[in-house]
């Protein structure tokens, strides 16, 4: 089964401050987008990485044996139109995005393994690790801010990764299904019938949001350069 990729690196980077895009930002000396397409290609034969259309010279510029197309105005839309650029004869595709770029790629072929083994799509996941909340809702005795809500079990949750690994034909499907709304590609696919099962995520999968995951990030990519 042929495996492709589809990189989303669309995002505007205003969170951390950036003057470029986020997926441009430099981590020790290289952009964030190089980072996580060099894990990719340790699992995936080929590659598609959608880009803001203002900025497509510079990411082709930084990844020349890659295939680049413009973004959508939505994730949901960049995906799309990656899948819609992925070769011929492609059978598995890693969503993947950027922003998560050191994810190891021993996880990504975890969930490659899966689909293989039957499932129509597999995501990382890892624990909840945060005491988690219900919005607090407004108390006249605390006038000056809500009331902290109740407690939210955090056994029975997971915080989901990338890269979300489906079958081509599950992925194309679940975009042209017409659902909208879903929060990401495990999601699309699984209210459009799909079967999707979990697998182990890592720590080192977290996303790049704000300046000081930037700062994390920089550490991250220190420790596998003097590995």
């Amino acid at each position: 089964m042929t495996v492709a990729a589809v990189i989303t690196a669309a995002g505007s980077g205003s969170r951390l401050g950036a003057e470029v895009p986020k997926a441009l930002v430099p981590i020790q000396g290289r952009a964030l987008v190089v980072w996580a397409t060099d894990t990719v290609r340790q699992v995936a034969d080929a590659i598609v990485v959608t880009a803001p259309a203002s900025h497509l010279d510079e990411f082709r510029a930084a990844l020349p044996d890659v295939t680049v197309v413009a973004g959508g105005s939505t994730r949901q839309d960049s995906v799309a139109r990656g899948l819609a650029a992925l070769p011929e004869g492609s059978s598995i595709v890693l969503i993947h995005d950027a922003a998560r770029a050191f994810q190891p790629a021993s996880v990504m072929q975890t969930a490659i393994d899966a689909v293989r083994a039957g499932a129509d799509g597999a995501v990382p996941v890892v624990p909840v690790v945060d005491t988690l909340v219900e919005v607090g809702a407004d108390n006249p005795a605390t006038a000056s801010a809500p009331e902290l809500g109740a407690t939210v079990d955090r056994e029975g949750l997971r915080a989901v990764q990338t890269p979300q690994v489906l079958t081509v034909e599950a992925a194309l499907a679940a975009h042209s299904s017409g659902v909208t709304g879903a929060t990401d590609d495990a999601q699309l696919a699984k209210a459009a019938g799909f079967t999707v099962v979990e697998v182990p995520g890592d720590e080192r999968g977290f996303k790049v949001t704000r300046p000081l995951d930037v700062a994390l990030a920089v550490h991250v990519a220190g420790l596998m350069e003097d590995a």
